[in-house]
């Protein structure tokens, strides 16, 4: 996975703004995107990708054990890389779910009250998406993976350390693993936008837009003023991508 995150930071280094919104700037072009000759570059990479086409090739994917046969318009292979991209969602999603849902049964502290009705909201959010996701996989001929086992196997989101039941501490390592999913699922977009699978595009862009809406309600409680008066940097640390699901 390409984006990096510190645990606990409230914003994102300038390598991920870099990632997410600015085009390479090619030698001999300028900032507004025009070359010396004067021809639109378009956000081309010396190696003819534009700036997304990158970004979808590293997006994660879980394994496809098998396709059954169905009438869909899409080829076989644009169908496999798309039951891949939804096969991770649904691990991730899955993940993330089992977590907020051990968060929701083990929070402690002054705002117990506020964050236990908050995980329980969020759990219900997820899991409507969940079965979604899982629906899309199957119509497109794939096998859904739901077992706990097979979301530990195939999940990219962390552990939830077992020890941290106090609300604050809690909510940021929720946010954390939010952020991790939020970045999936920008680059899995990407991946499925290219290949004309607009249907599974639309799935994921509601997905993407809801895990951000969850990421902003677990970040404002840990935002008492803007991150530039705070004096932090941001720093990098990588996320491991073999990591097992959390408590559930």
């Amino acid at each position: 996975m390409s984006q990096r995150y510190e645990s606990g930071a409230n914003q994102q280094t300038a390598e991920w703004s870099n990632q997410r919104g600015a085009e390479p700037i090619e030698s001999g072009q300028t900032a507004t995107g025009q070359t010396a000759t004067g021809q639109t570059a378009t956000g081309q990479t010396a190696t003819g990708q534009t700036a997304t086409e990158q970004i979808g090739q590293s997006a994660p994917t879980a394994p496809v054990d098998r396709l059954f046969p169905t009438r869909s318009y899409l080829p076989e292979s644009v169908r496999a890389s798309s039951i891949a991209v939804l096969n991770q969602t649904l691990a991730d999603l899955s993940a993330v779910a089992m977590q907020l849902q051990s968060a929701h049964w083990n929070v402690k502290g002054q705002e117990f009250y506020q964050l236990h009705e908050l995980f329980e909201d969020l759990i219900e959010e997820f899991d409507a998406y969940i079965d979604e996701v899982a629906e899309r996989a199957s119509a497109l001929g794939g096998r859904p993976p739901g077992t706990a086992r097979e979301v530990a196997q195939n999940t990219t989101i962390p552990e939830l350390p077992s020890q941290t039941v106090e609300g604050v501490a809690l909510v940021a390592e929720l946010a954390d693993r939010l952020a991790i999913l939020d970045a999936n699922l920008y680059e899995q977009l990407a991946l499925v936008t290219q290949q004309n699978d607009l249907d599974t595009a639309d799935l994921v862009n509601e997905v993407s837009r809801t895990v951000a809406k969850s990421l902003w309600f677990l970040e404002a409680h840990l935002q008492g003023q803007p991150a530039a008066a705070t004096g932090r940097s941001a720093q990098v640390a990588v996320p491991s991508t073999n990591a097992q699901v959390g408590n559930h």
